[in-house]
């Protein structure tokens, strides 16, 4: 059935540091400006968003509220209490719900939610307890209540039939893509860019919030390891990424090892990252448990060569573009490592096939496939 659609959608996870999900909702809201001109769209957002991050377009009205995603007794409660009724004044057809989860009430419109992955289910060790426990009972009552999942990979899809039960018809893939920052830069941006984090020589490079499951211990021990071997020793260990939870163990083993030869940049900017991804002899990325790995894309499309998992969603994304290694042996990640930094031909295909690889994952089409996916949502009710 034709007719315009208002689609709302919870843009809370952008913000000035946002990671993961926060790429994931900013490129899927440009990719969707890009191509719908017809429809209706209103924005979930905090009042700082509302007051400068986020500027409403012709199309785009403001649903505000003054609670962050982060706030999960107040900004919950404002979730599954108001927000309902804020989407009944608006006269929203559909709710995306992109970051787990969505209102458990949905009296006058229908839900679309997004599950990127399953880790409190999977590995609650990795997280902290509480939150484990809360999130547990929020994303089941997601997936019970939504008229669609998003699972961001066919590992995902997976995990939401094999661990909570979910028919395979609710749930529909659509994967993610690097953002369009990410292409090889030229040689004058990566000397620039590194020239000012003071970045020299070969590196090593990881991309990621500092938490358990990114498996930065094991990376670094690995990294140790090879600094010890032939063709190893003039090698540094770069990573970026801000601090999540449960990071001491992290900075414990950098000091407890090569510690000269690490550095910890913190957040880095994305229209900088791609030189650091650019200028890296090698990605390391073997995390324990990723719901699709997107700096393992982001990397490739730099023409990074990449280390990652053979676990997990990792296979699924890198397909047959990276070295992958068993995340839980320091050896296997240590002699992957150096099979790339000690081969010249290995670099040079994993560059090329990493591009290629990258370029099979799109914005546009996951925009268009999470598009049709509000038709056919919408055409069950009208």
């Amino acid at each position: 059935m034709d007719g315009t659609m208002h689609i709302a959608i919870d843009v809370r996870t952008i913000n000035p540091t946002h990671s993961g999900v926060g790429f994931y909702v900013s490129n899927l809201l440009g990719s969707l400006r890009e191509i719908d001109k017809e429809n209706r769209y209103s924005y979930v957002c905090n009042q700082a968003q509302c007051r400068g991050q986020l500027l409403p377009g012709k199309s785009v009205d403001l649903i505000r509220t003054p609670f962050s995603h982060e706030n999960h007794l107040f900004g919950d409660f404002w979730e599954h209490a108001v927000l309902p009724y804020r989407l009944r004044k608006a006269g929203a057809d559909i709710f995306h719900g992109p970051a787990f989860l969505i209102p458990f009430r949905s009296p006058t419109f229908r839900t679309v939610v997004t599950v990127h992955d399953l880790v409190v289910f999977l590995h609650p060790e990795t997280v902290p307890r509480r939150y484990s426990l809360y999130m547990k009972w929020l994303v089941r009552m997601a997936v019970r209540r939504a008229d669609r999942i998003i699972a961001v990979s066919e590992c995902t899809r997976l995990d939401l039939m094999n661990i909570l039960g979910v028919d395979s018809s609710r749930i529909v893939v659509i994967p993610e893509a690097a953002g369009p920052e990410f292409g090889p830069p030229g040689p004058e941006r990566v000397e620039s860019v590194l020239n000012r984090y003071n970045i020299n020589g070969r590196y090593l490079l990881h991309v990621g919030n500092l938490e358990p499951k990114k498996n930065l211990p094991r990376v670094i021990r690995a990294f140790d390891r090879v600094k010890r071997m032939p063709g190893g020793a003039d090698l540094s260990l770069v990573i970026a990424g801000k601090k999540g939870w449960l990071y001491d163990e992290i900075f414990r083993t950098a000091n407890a090892v090569s510690a000269n030869a690490i550095r910890f940049l913190g957040y880095v900017p994305r229209d900088e990252m791609a030189a650091i991804y650019a200028g890296a002899s090698c990605f390391v990325f073997p995390s324990i448990y990723e719901g699709f790995g997107l700096p393992v894309l982001e990397a490739m499309a730099c023409g990074t060569p990449v280390v990652t998992s053979n676990i997990s969603s990792m296979p699924e994304v890198a397909g047959r573009a990276a070295v992958l290694v068993d995340p839980y042996d320091e050896e296997s990640i240590a002699s992957g490592i150096l099979a790339v930094v000690s081969d010249p031909s290995l670099q040079s295909t994993l560059r090329r096939e990493g591009i290629l690889r990258s370029r099979t994952f799109s914005w546009d089409r996951a925009a268009r496939e999470t598009l049709a996916l509000y038709r056919d949502v919408y055409n069950e009710r009208h």
